[in-house]
């Protein structure tokens, strides 16, 4: 690699107790000159012993430990991240992930090709773990930016900020992260339309530069995080990029094919044959049928 920018690493920590040391640890053992890294961990309001962590870390030189007072949200916290920092290239890695010793380098690697301005690395179900029905569903091939493979173009719905990459010179074209946006989900989708419009064939996907994700959770779980993304952030991501209905999945929250596919009958069949079948597909519908009925939640008031 013949280009060796100054990184940033922004790590947003809520409540993440049980692996942000092991997170931490991943980052500082990186192959890649530690004299360009600076990691920027912003302690987002956590109420267990995620600060206690974040501070034994606080005597090493990359290390700069940003206290919020109160839970402000993802956006907030590496908006926070991206102002300390002037690195050549912004990584943003979630607090619940552990990287290869080869992460940057890898990413870099990605990011060094003509056009190119953020990179998306993989998410890959932590080496032992068993995998349950969510599992399947989140690291299934067919998934997100894998569908797409190593160094082709890829759209805004598959350009997440959990394991990411992104020039910094981006920023002076494209305001940062909606602080507005403070539940869970959508901030990344809406930060990512106004890079893409900006960047059309910028964006890749990486399998190389994949983590384990340390996130133990069931999909009814998941599907209660989709059901309130649906009903709190989706709205406003239609009303401000309505020209992205379908990417949005906004057709199927009021339209009548919407509700011949999303509807307690079927929604009743799906769950019931699911107990019996463990199949992606069945798996995706209660998924995206969370995030409908959240939507369709707020239309009815």
């Amino acid at each position: 690699m013949s280009w060796s920018p100054t990184v940033d690493i922004v790590v947003p920590c809520y409540n993440v107790d049980h692996i942000v040391e092991q997170c931490v640890n991943s980052l500082l053992e990186q192959s890649y000159s530690e004299n360009t890294i600076n990691i920027y961990l912003v302690n987002d309001g956590s109420t267990d012993t995620t600060g206690e962590i974040l501070d034994s870390f606080a005597h090493h030189k990359q290390v700069h430990i940003i206290l919020l007072e109160s839970n402000s949200g993802l956006s907030t916290a590496r908006n926070a991240g991206i102002k300390a920092g002037s690195g050549e290239v912004i990584f943003f890695l979630d607090s619940d992930m552990v990287v290869k010793q080869n992460w940057i380098t890898v990413h870099l690697n990605t990011l060094e090709g003509t056009g190119v301005i953020g990179v998306v690395g993989d998410l890959l179900l932590p080496e032992g773990q068993t995998p349950n029905a969510l599992d399947h569903y989140l690291y299934n091939p067919r998934r997100g930016g894998r569908r797409f493979g190593e160094g082709v173009p890829i759209g805004f719905s598959y350009f997440l900020f959990n394991n990411t990459s992104l020039k910094r010179s981006v920023f002076d074209v494209v305001e940062l992260f909606d602080e507005n946006i403070t539940s869970y989900g959508g901030e990344d989708t809406e930060l990512a339309i106004r890079i893409w419009e900006t960047y059309p064939d910028g964006l890749r996907f990486s399998f190389s530069a994949g983590c384990e994700h340390h996130h133990h959770r069931g999909l009814t779980d998941f599907c209660n995080s989709m059901y309130n993304y649906g009903k709190s952030n989706l709205p406003s991501l239609l009303v401000q990029f309505p020209q992205y209905e379908k990417e949005l999945a906004g057709q199927w929250i009021k339209s009548i094919k919407g509700y011949l596919l999303f509807n307690p009958v079927l929604r009743w069949f799906i769950y019931k044959t699911h107990h019996f079948c463990n199949c992606y597909w069945l798996s995706r519908y209660q998924v995206i049928d969370a995030v409908i009925r959240g939507a369709r939640s707020v239309s009815r008031r």
